[in-house]
């Protein structure tokens, strides 16, 4: 306790300086609202029962005016929402990596295949096989899940289809 009094003590004149500007500060702020608050009443005066047929003729046409604006201004928000909303189905929803051993002689699944598809499961898919010797990439396009090309298994399985079992009879 005798370490705050004596820290009050040393600095009092920047103490009372310190909280006489954050005084100033809140009394100019408290002016700033008070004169906001007027004004949104003024405007908002207009009553029943003091008010004659012109006032609130004006009132009612300035509110209507509002809602009218506002009307057209949520309108325009639900089409540019719409909008995007079919942008976002054009735009890589689903990427898969599906990652494998392309050939025997190889390990450490070095080869993948990678997916780059939208809502409606159309877009590419990128394949790697490496090999010891060289190594291939590939891209084929796909729409609506299905491959411009015959899709490998683990092309397949990047899209998120099942790859058929073949059977040998």
């Amino acid at each position: 306790m005798h370490v705050i009094v004596g820290f009050v003590k040393e600095y009092n004149a920047y103490l009372s300086i310190g909280l006489l500007v954050f005084s100033l500060i809140l009394f100019g702020y408290m002016i700033v609202l008070s004169s906001r608050t007027s004004r949104l009443a003024k405007r908002k005066s207009v009553t029943l029962s003091g008010a004659n047929a012109e006032e609130l003729a004006e009132a009612i046409s300035e509110q209507s005016a509002l809602i009218y604006d506002l009307r057209n201004k949520m309108d325009e928000v639900h089409v540019r929402q719409m909008e995007l909303g079919q942008a976002i189905e054009k735009c890589i929803q689903n990427t898969n990596i599906i990652r494998f051993n392309a050939f025997e002689d190889v390990g450490g699944e070095q080869s993948f295949a990678l997916s780059l598809l939208d809502a409606n499961n159309t877009g590419i898919i990128i394949s790697s096989l490496y090999g010891r010797q060289d190594s291939r990439l590939y891209v084929k396009s796909v729409t609506n899940g299905e491959g411009e090309r015959a899709l490998s298994e683990e092309e397949q399985r990047a899209i998120g289809v099942r790859p058929k079992k073949t059977t040998v009879a």
